[in-house]
């Protein structure tokens, strides 16, 4: 019977669980307090500066519900790049989203974004078991806003996150961060237009 070691079992998990076995493995072969308790302080850590990693996103856009605004995700210059053109006669958003192990965010109290805006508004999106009818309920929050053109970094709360479905508010849904299957980044501001957010990387840290 072949036993499996240890890199066997890491390699062979989600591209989620790789990253947090990778950074125990890291923190203990550096054996810093501080290097320990940064690691350990994130649920999360989703960094955008290759292009394997941007490839994981996928677009979502009006076309879904016969509308006519184009978008998706790119690699360029060290990170990801968001982009493309609103039309609002029809659906009138775009978004970027990908998948994630449930359970990563189950002590989570929000996201860290390190962003570069054009001045629009940009919301997180986030996708739990939570339905309603039928339909999965999206759970959404603003992206504050920073100086257009310029590196920020911001934090959007789930306490402060509404819930939707198509952008029709629902009522007394609660979001459970343990149960976050999916994440994304939604432009749905009325405005006709291209559109260009910038993203370094995404995090969720104590």
């Amino acid at each position: 019977m072949t036993q499996k070691t240890f890199t066997d079992l890491m390699w062979a998990g989600s591209n989620d669980v790789k990253m947090t076995l990778m950074m125990s493995l890291a923190c203990l072969a550096l054996s810093t307090t501080m290097a320990c308790a940064q690691m350990k302080d994130c649920a999360m850590k989703m960094p955008l500066e290759t292009s394997q990693a941007v490839s994981e996103w996928y677009a979502v856009n009006d076309g879904v519900m016969g509308g006519k605004s184009s978008g998706g995700a790119k690699f360029d210059q060290g990170h990801m790049v968001f982009d493309g053109v609103i039309n609002t006669n029809g659906g009138g958003f775009s978004s970027v989203r990908r998948d994630v192990t449930p359970g990563l965010l189950r002590e989570a109290t929000g996201l860290t974004l390190n962003v570069r805006s054009d001045g629009r508004e940009y919301k997180v999106t986030m996708k739990t078991q939570a339905r309603l009818r039928g339909r999965y309920i999206s759970f959404q929050g603003v992206i504050p806003p920073s100086a257009p053109g310029e590196w920020a970094v911001v934090t959007v709360n789930f306490d402060d996150l509404k819930a939707s479905i198509f952008g029709r508010p629902v009522r007394g849904a609660s979001f459970a961060p343990a149960e976050v299957s999916e994440i994304g980044i939604i432009i749905a501001d009325g405005q006709d237009g291209p559109f260009e957010l910038h993203v370094k990387d995404i995090a969720s840290c104590g």
